[in-house]
Parts: structure tokens; sequence; C-alpha cells
């Protein structure tokens, strides 16, 4: 079992990495990334925001950029398209899901976590990110799931 002061240490040490992190990432000044679909979609939100070398993703979901519709099927397919999309955003910004350090996932009902997890299983593997998971209710477009992340992703050459 550990001391108190022991896991004060720990919690010092992270607050001050994660604002070490912060302030290399405040240095640059952040780019917000679009795909000519999203720009033509002008919805009010970046796809993508690279802030030193984290890479910041919106919100995804399960919608087929070919129809503009979520998949018929339930959480799966919408899961799976969801990850998909995720990956793609990835890709477009020179990243992909090996990049990925945290999940944020919000689903319309809990009890598909299992479910989801078996198609998150497809396009993670380990070692996993860091993710939480949660129960929203009203996702857009009456989506069984959400999906945002976080990459790290260093950028080449000097700053």
């Amino acid at each position: 079992m550990l001391s108190r002061a022991r896991v004060g240490f720990r919690t010092v040490v992270g607050v001050l990495a994660v604002l070490a992190a912060a302030s290399s990432a405040a240095a640059d000044k952040p780019q917000f990334l679009n795909s000519p679909r999203a720009l033509e979609l002008d919805r009010p939100f970046s796809e993508a925001v690279r802030a030193g070398d984290f890479l910041f993703l919106s919100g995804a979901i399960g919608e087929d950029p070919a129809t503009g519709k979520l998949p018929a099927g339930g959480i799966q397919p919408e899961a799976r398209q969801t990850l998909k999309n995720v990956k793609s955003v990835l890709e477009a910004n020179g990243a992909s899901l090996d990049d990925v350090v945290k999940c944020t996932v919000f689903l319309a009902d809990i009890a598909e976590w299992p479910a989801f997890n078996t198609v998150y299983r497809e396009f993670f593997k380990k070692p996993f990110p860091a993710r939480s998971a949660l129960a929203a209710s009203g996702l857009a477009m009456n989506a069984r799931v959400e999906l945002e992340c976080i990459a790290y992703v260093p950028q080449k050459g000097p700053r």
C-alpha cells in the first residue's frame, strides 16, 4: 500500500508533466485542421487541432462520408464506421491509430459498452490508449456512439 506522501508525490509529478506538455504546446500556435469535406459542411468545429506535438480530434460519429447517414444495424456498424472516420482524420494529419494516447467514448446506452469494445479491439491493439467511457443522451444524429481522441505526433524538424 502506498503512503499518502508517495501518492502525493506521484500526483505532483503527473501535474508537472501535464503543465510542461501544455507549455511546450502553447509555444506553438495551434493549427485548426479540416478536410475539404469538413469545410464544405461548415460545421462549428474543427475536425482536429494540432497543438505542439499533440493532435486533438473532435468527437466522431459513424456518419458515412459518402451518404452523410449512419449505417443501419446498431452499435457495432456505427462503432466500426466511427473508428474508420477517426482513422481517416488521423491519417489526413500525418498520424495513425498507433499514435493515439487517449480516447473518450460516449455511448447512448452504457449497456452497449461490451459490443463497442468488440469493435474497438479490431482497431486498437495492446498497449491500448488511456480511455474513458460514459453514457450520454442526445448524441448528434441520434448516434449510438461518439469517440474523441488525442494523439501524440511529434513535429518533424525545428520548431
